[in-house]
């Protein structure tokens, strides 16, 4: 079993992508995989967790980046979506260090997709991958009439694709869950649980008040029985209910 990935303090990203219970790899759309996630505790991670996932693991030189990356290479892998409605990215399409220098572009990248240094980003993608970053939008008609888009992270050929342009149902391919690490404390082994007593409603009847009543709906037998074990004191009738 392959071990999820700590991505600094409260991230873990799965060890490998998703697969079926045949052993195959699962394939399916931005659709598809939220509905899959769904109740997991698990999401898709964007593409700016994606950049910071490759640089911890490239820091460290950890193994897993290059599993990520054949997932990048066999396939593809999900990362979101982006609602067009909301959206400052313009309607262009590109090698994204061209679009750098556009700079509505760089700024809108750097809000809504790296989070993170928009240049920074791209450098360290041709970095990890040797691949130049290509980036696809839908057109200023297509963002119109469908505003929501999947996108997908891809490497084919000599180009590393961050595409952001197919409809939630058209493309298909692979995805990791990501969830955020929330650290519990635990009790230690063997502590009892706290226990929260609640106090008794406080009376302002007086005593023989209190007395009567109790003498109203108990034996006075069993009531002297239950005083002397409240006393200490163990002698007494025991009545079997079971004659009654």
């Amino acid at each position: 079993m392959t071990e999820p990935i700590p991505i600094y303090s409260d991230l873990v990203l799965d060890g490998k992508a998703v697969r079926n219970l045949d052993g195959n790899y699962r394939i399916d759309s931005l659709q598809g995989w939220e509905e899959h996630l769904a109740g997991t505790g698990k999401r898709l991670p964007t593409v700016g967790e994606y950049i910071i996932t490759f640089k911890h693991l490239d820091e460290i030189n950890y193994p897993a980046l290059q599993g990520i990356l054949q997932d990048l290479r066999e396939s593809s892998l999900c990362a979101g979506k982006i609602d067009y409605i909301k959206s400052n990215i313009p309607a262009v399409s590109g090698y994204l260090d061209e679009l750098m220098n556009d700079s509505a572009c760089k700024n809108a990248l750097e809000d809504e997709v790296f989070h993170d240094d928009a240049q920074e980003a791209v450098s360290f993608l041709y970095a990890v991958s040797g691949k130049r970053p290509y980036l696809w939008t839908p057109s200023a008609d297509g963002r119109k009439t469908k505003p929501e888009r999947a996108v997908w992270l891809d490497i084919l050929a000599d180009t590393f694709y961050l595409s952001c342009n197919y409809l939630p149902i058209d493309s298909l391919g692979r995805a990791r869950g990501m969830r955020t690490s929330v650290s519990e404390q635990k009790a230690p082994l063997g502590a009892t649980a706290e226990i929260k007593l609640l106090q008794a409603p406080v009376t302002t009847s007086p005593q023989n008040d209190v007395e009567r009543f109790m003498q109203n709906i108990y034996d006075p037998k069993e009531l002297a029985y239950a005083t002397g074990l409240l006393n200490g004191s163990s002698s007494g009738t025991v009545i079997d209910w079971k004659k009654y």
